[in-house]
């Protein structure tokens, strides 16, 4: 039995609905009230349990309920939508959240930091800088090739085939399209450049933070991966062990148990965090195609066998398994990573 008020919050833009329930399981209020009205109210009001439902501002309003000793509690949007009663509505919701903070076994989402958020916000942005260019370029390519023209693969070919046709020497594209190639051409390259810029941005963070420069140690962990995987576990204190850590990422392997049988399946590729789970992948491919004939490292020697044992593509789904758990025992420990030699 809970023995605090439990205060449900359903967030939006300008209208926040609250729904706050007492320690006895009655309903005080379910009211929407501005975001400054919510400040004075989560500052005023003594510890209780404070429910959000994840979205877009619920690291920072979890943050803020906080800094009052509330026990913030996250929950997906999906373990919400059973506890939802009639119609989908504000008031409905915020109850709906408030509800489901209290039951028994349910999962909470991590909150964020302040610095996993903007790790966490340099990537995203250059996730999007980085289909922006690829978009522009695939554009651009369309363009030229309705009127015949085509252009090699790559960077380097495409600018040399831009630049020579847009120049007075060249008739191959009507005239009146010509600066409408070289305005696509010109927003192509700024495009680029915010890009590298945001990399810049994102190497001198990761060089910046102490927990992201010792998970650089680990042999299949990049810039990247080391971003990530701190804007994923933080602390690692969420977890209990590296193996929920493993869960959360989604690189084990699914679990289907009946009558005492156990069934051990391929990994949740619909679960976790798809893209983290690719850069890992990617880490420890590289790994592998570069493993030496002989181990100089206990790692290397497990790798050898695994990859003789079951082949490349699952070795590489445990690297990036033992990956997370080492990188979530070096944020909990503060240690730094030592490979262990043969």
């Amino acid at each position: 039995m809970k023995k605090c008020n439990v205060i449900g919050l359903d967030l939006a833009k300008n209208v926040i609905q609250v729904c706050k329930i007492s320690a006895d399981g009655e309903l005080i209020y379910n009211k929407a009230v501005s975001p400054k009205k919510l400040r004075e109210l989560l500052a005023k009001e003594k510890a209780s349990i404070v429910a959000l439902e994840g979205c877009g501002s619920c690291h920072y309003w979890g943050r803020f309920a906080q800094q009052y000793e509330h026990d913030v509690r996250i929950i997906s949007p999906k373990k919400v939508k059973a506890f939802l009663q009639g119609q989908k509505t504000d008031a409905n919701d915020a109850l709906a959240i408030a509800v489901a903070s209290i039951q028994v076994g349910m999962i909470f989402s991590q909150l964020k930091s302040e610095e996993q958020q903007i790790i966490q916000t340099v990537e995203k942005t250059r996730k999007f800088l980085d289909k922006s260019v690829t978009a522009l370029s695939n554009h651009i390519r369309a363009f030229m090739y309705e009127y015949g023209i085509t252009s090699p693969q790559g960077k380097k070919g495409l600018r040399e085939t831009v630049t020579l046709v847009v120049s007075d020497e060249d008739h191959r594209l009507p005239a009146n399209l010509q600066g409408m190639l070289a305005l696509l051409w010109e927003r192509y390259k700024i495009t680029l450049e915010h890009l590298t810029a945001n990399e810049k941005i994102r190497e001198s963070l990761v060089n910046s933070i102490e927990p992201c420069r010792r998970l650089l140690d680990l042999e299949s962990v990049g810039p990247v991966g080391a971003a990530r995987l701190y804007a994923a576990l933080g602390n690692g204190k969420t977890f209990q062990k590296g193996r929920d850590a493993s869960v959360y990422i989604g690189v084990t392997p699914k679990q289907h148990s009946s009558g005492g049988n156990v069934y051990m399946r391929g990994i949740n590729k619909g679960g976790g965090d798809k893209e983290l789970r690719a850069v890992l992948f990617q880490g420890a491919f590289s790994v592998i195609y570069k493993l030496p004939m002989q181990a100089r490292t206990k790692k290397q020697a497990w790798l050898i066998n695994l990859v003789a044992r079951v082949g490349v593509k699952r070795a590489a789904i445990a690297l990036a398994n033992k990956t997370v758990r080492t990188a979530w025992a070096l944020l909990v420990s503060g240690e730094k990573y030592k490979a262990e030699l043969v």
